[in-house]
């Protein structure tokens, strides 16, 4: 059998399921994966039932990666041999609805990927072959048809509103919506009369196809109430309210631990979908609503203490009742103190209770426990959803409802001995307390009707000061949660009181103890003040510099005693890391070298543990921007660089070596970074250029998510030592082809702009000559061939850049004057004599008054303005070009200040993304949610894009509109202006310096 023939797919397959040739079989896979026929072999591994099971699902796991990686690059073209597209989409429904279940959910979700870029121009029949599979008999076989349907339908849930969106789900009901239905009712027949029959087995995979049917009906629901769903709305929702109510030993156990089964499932998805409609069709709802209020009212109350396996049941109907809290008919219900004290004795305060599976939650997963208790997480719990309540209730009544809370707070206040009951008065005021949910930046308002300092001082600051085994963990988490939650409302004097007391808990023993800490601690660091009209932070670098060391020792500390452990249980604490990053980026430069050593030692080891198994991506994250931090402040000299390139480049290259795909992107910024540091009188340190040969192959470039990252890294090759390019033209050459792959890519454009933009500014055109009119060339095609609108901008600004240069005595110098307006216009001619003009009227004139980003709005600016300077303007054979130009620059002058005005804000805020101040919390909050193609970017050291005019500031409306009148100045001096129309010499008066 030849080793990379299609035969080979099961060997490979069977290989990959042993870790010590896993990497290795997935290479070879990879290797065939292109070729004709492989992903048809593949399907048909997946649906024979001669292999074993182990292998069918590796081979499907495999397969549905493929298509996520293969099926259609950005541009929509497909990447897989287009017989085999049309091949697996001809077999795949048929193969998918005879495989068991585990292979049935992977092919299902697979079909959802294709569908996504190809239904339903490229898949036309999709919907008419389920609908034609789909039998009023066979319920194992609607199973599997109807799990496709819903793997397609639930993509529209979180879409925005467009016609292209609507037409799709048109599409689907006019096919779709008469024979759901019909499957609706039959099923709910059969369910009745398998019922009746006690006949266990029809029944479980008759409520498997109704909760798939559920699911649909939200699918089809979630943008808006389609007309056919309005008319049958009765029939549908009567079937919906009997399956909330029923309750049969047959399916549900109502005191066994079991996993949820699917009658819970089924009520789950019944109750998600009655609040969609709650909330978004309530006037078409209306006459049913009060009949669900009933029913959901009594299924929380039948489920509150029951076990874990309702919580999600519990949590959609809590969510219910604080949907109908909103809405004004509803809320005398809600408006008097019997009614409130039932509410808050048999649903709030059951549901906040800590119960024993909470205990078991607290002690055996705590970051678990953590990331489910911590307010604004993704996490839903009954005890969030019933605050929730809580506080929808408090908008109907706020005297009445505090008044009522409080007697019960104070009750158990009341009862000293019983920590369980401390806990719920304590997060019984605290969701009193805060008005509205605790958000990002905690509690930015309370409830005026209490005092939040005083309970502090009274129940809490004793169990926040007491570090012995005395005071039971959770009352300790609770008391640190405070500080948490209350941090807006507290003084910056209060807060630095509980720095060292926090730092005090991170020796704790309890691990969600230590890690609320570190949360805690985070967030303040995080805090900026509300009053400070520039929100600057509440705590600066002097603040925190008595704390640091100890602060840092513990966290490192927490972290690494788990590096005997796998790298998956030293990764797993995410808190801990962004707690470090939070730190350094507070601190600055304030931490002495030798610590700072020590702190690098420590990230690289921890780096290492990890790269062996990168499982948990914001830790992976925070490891970066920490070391992109430490980078940035502490290297102001070319030692102090020198020092951090031998210290950090060996562990980055052997994590290239070894290809840590999660870790590579990362790996590419902080080496260009490193670089970027690296004084411009230095040569090139050997080291990286050893890597320009790799950086050029096209291997690196297949991965999405290398491409900013080594485009930044050849950028800053490129402008450290530029020579290592034209020394032969074995490097230049692919150089250019780089620019070429991604200036062709409607994805990657932006960077092939930034590329060529160096390779202009570092590279003599002399040596650049013979190549400038095919990067012409390349230019114009995709601006005549696949424009898009973003590629228009970034044209137009790039090449006011370049036409910029001049005012820039540096870049002037090193440029030897030969860039500007007049060679611009030359390099668009290039392609064809006098073709400029075309460019200039339908491209550069109309966009430069779309611009909305102000250093964009300022280049463009500036650069038509030294255009239309130019000799080829004033002296050559565009001077019909003057006018016009002068007449949109009049009009974009006018309008500046307005968008200066509305913008300075934005500006302001990203204005100091790279340089020597902390990175403002917004932005280092926008770490990489998970591992995959995307490119994750460290916020810490991120680039500015290139500005030639950096001494003009982006939104100086006064420094931009004299340097345009100057120049117009110019040009009415030399008699250019005498066409201009009365119009525009009116606007032209009007504008003010």
């Amino acid at each position: 059998m030849a080793e990379n023939s299609l035969e080979s797919i099961p060997k490979y397959l069977e290989q990959s399921l042993l870790p010590q040739h896993a990497k290795v079989a997935e290479a070879q896979l990879k290797s065939i994966e292109n070729q004709p026929g492989f992903s048809v072999n593949l399907l048909h591994i997946i649906a024979s039932t001669n292999l074993s099971p182990s292998i069918r699902l590796a081979g499907v796991l495999f397969f549905k990666n493929l298509v996520k990686r293969k099926w259609v690059n950005e541009e929509g073209e497909y990447l897989l041999p287009i017989s085999d597209i049309n091949h697996v989409k001809s077999e795949i429904l048929d193969i998918m609805i005879k495989l068991p279940n585990q292979l049935q959910i992977q092919i299902g979700e697979t079909i959802s990927i294709i569908a996504e870029s190809d239904f339903p121009h490229n898949w036309n029949n999709l919907i008419d072959e389920l609908v034609l599979k789909l039998s009023l008999e066979d319920f194992v076989l609607n199973k599997g048809i109807l799990l496709v349907a819903h793997s397609i339908f639930k993509r529209w849930r979180p879409l925005f509103r467009s016609d292209e969106l609507f037409l799709e789900i048109k599409l689907v009901l006019d096919k779709f919506a008469e024979p759901y239905l019909t499957l609706l009712n039959k099923l709910d027949q059969l369910i009745s009369e398998a019922l009746n029959k006690q006949d266990k087995a029809s029944l479980t995979i008759y409520f498997e196809n109704l909760l798939l049917l559920v699911q649909i009906y939200y699918d089809l629901n979630s943008q808006d109430i389609p007309e056919f769903f309005e008319d049958h709305m009765m029939n549908g929702m009567e079937i919906m309210h009997k399956y909330l109510v029923l309750e049969t030993p047959l399916i549900t156990d109502q005191d066994s631990d079991d996993e949820i089964d699917v009658l819970i499932k089924t009520k789950t998805s019944i109750v998600e979908l009655v609040s969609l409609y709650v909330s978004r069709y309530a006037d078409v709802f209306e006459p049913l609503i009060e009949n669900f209020i009933t029913t959901i009212w009594k299924l929380i109350n039948s489920y509150v203490t029951k076990q874990q396996k309702f919580d999600l049941l519990v949590v959609k109907a809590l969510s219910f009742l604080t949907s109908v809290t909103k809405m004004a008919k509803y809320q005398p219900l809600f408006d008097n103190e019997s009614s409130l004290k039932e509410i808050i004795e048999k649903i709030i305060l059951p549901n906040i209770y800590f119960r024993e599976i909470d205990e078991e939650l607290f002690e055996d997963e705590p970051i678990n426990f953590v990331r489910s208790d911590l307010e604004g997480s993704d996490f839903d719990s009954r005890r969030k959803s019933a605050t929730d309540f809580l506080r929808e209730l408090k908008e109907v009544n706020t005297g009445l409802l505090t008044n009522t809370v409080m007697n019960y707070v104070n009750q158990f206040l009341s009862s000293q001995s019983d920590w369980k009951s401390k806990d719920i008065a304590i997060y019984l005021f605290s969701s009193l307390a805060a008005k509205g949910s605790v958000t990002n930046v905690g509690v930015t308002s309370t409830n005026v009707l209490v005092d939040v300092v005083k309970f502090f001082s009274d129940n809490i600051a004793n169990d926040l000061m007491n570090t012995n085994h005395s005071t039971n963990p959770i009352l300790k988490t609770d008391a640190i949660k405070y500080i948490f939650t209350f941090r807006n409302q507290l003084t910056k004097e209060q807060l630095l009181t509980t720095f060292p007391l926090l730092i005090n808990h991170l020796q704790d023993s309890n691990t969600v103890v230590y890690t609320y800490s570190s949360i805690t601690i985070e967030k303040l660091l995080s805090m900026n003040s509300f009053t400070d009209v520039n929100h600057s932070p509440v705590f600066n670098k002097n603040d925190v510099q008595p704390f640091v060391n100890d602060l840092l020792t513990n966290l490192f500390r927490l972290i690494l005693s788990n590096d005997q452990s796998s790298p998956e249980k030293l990764a797993e604490n995410e808190f801990l890391m962004k707690c470090i990053m939070r730190v350094l980026n507070t601190v600055e430069g304030l931490i002495d070298d030798s610590f700072k050593v020590t702190i690098i030692d420590q990230l690289l080891k921890i780096l290492k543990i990890i790269a062996k198994n990168p499982s948990n991506p914001k830790f992976s994250h925070y490891i970066f921007e920490s070391l992109g931090l430490l980078v940035k402040f502490g290297t102001n000299d070319y030692d102090k660089v020198n020092q951090y390139i031998e210290l950090i480049l060996p562990s980055l290259l052997e994590i290239l070596s070894e290809d840590v795909q999660e870790f590579v992107p990362y790996t590419f910024q902080i080496l260009a970074f490193l670089l970027e540091l690296y004084p411009n009188s230095k040569p090139l340190p050997e080291s990286y250029k050893q890597l320009i040969k790799p950086l050029l192959s096209p291997a690196v470039w297949e991965y999405r998510g290398n491409i900013p990252g080594v485009t930044r890294l050849l950028i800053a090759i490129l402008e450290q030592e530029p020579s290592v390019f034209t020394a032969n033209d074995q490097s230049l050459t692919p150089l250019l082809g780089v620019f070429q792959k991604l200036i062709a890519s409607k994805v990657n454009d932006i960077y092939g702009f930034d590329l060529l933009e160096s390779i202009l500014l570092s590279i003599p055109l002399n040596i650049l000559e013979n190549y400038l009119k095919q990067v012409a060339i390349l230019l114009l095609t995709r601006l005549k061939n696949s424009r898009t609108e973003k590629f228009i901008k970034k044209f137009v600004v790039f090449i006011s850049s370049l036409c910029c240069i001049p005012l820039n005595e540096e870049l002037n110098a090193k440029c030897h004057s030969l860039i500007n307006s007049d060679f611009v216009i030359s390099f668009i001619d290039s392609v064809q004599p006098g073709v400029f003009p075309q460019i200039y009227n339908s491209f550069m004139l109309p966009t430069s008054s779309g611009l909305t980003n102000l250093q964009d709005k300022k280049l463009v600016t500036l650069g038509l303005l030294e255009m239309v300077n130019s000799d080829q303007f004033t002296k050559g054979n565009y001077s019909s070009l003057i006018i016009p130009t002068v007449d949109q620059l009049v009009r974009n002058l006018t309008s500046l200040g307005g968008l200066l005005k509305s913008s300075s804000t934005v500006n302001n805020t990203t204005s100091a993304q790279i340089g020597t101040t902390s990175v403002p919390i917004n932005e280092l909050d926008l770490e990489g949610s998970s591992f995959g193609s995307q490119f994750s970017k460290i916020i810490s050291i991120q680039v500015k894009p290139f500005d030639p005019l950096p001494n003009v500031k982006n939104n100086d409306q006064n420094s931009i509109k004299m340097g345009a009148m100057t120049n117009i100045e110019k040009l009415n001096n030399l008699g250019a202006l005498n066409q201009l129309s009365d119009e525009t010499r009116q606007l032209l008066s009007n504008i003010s310096v």
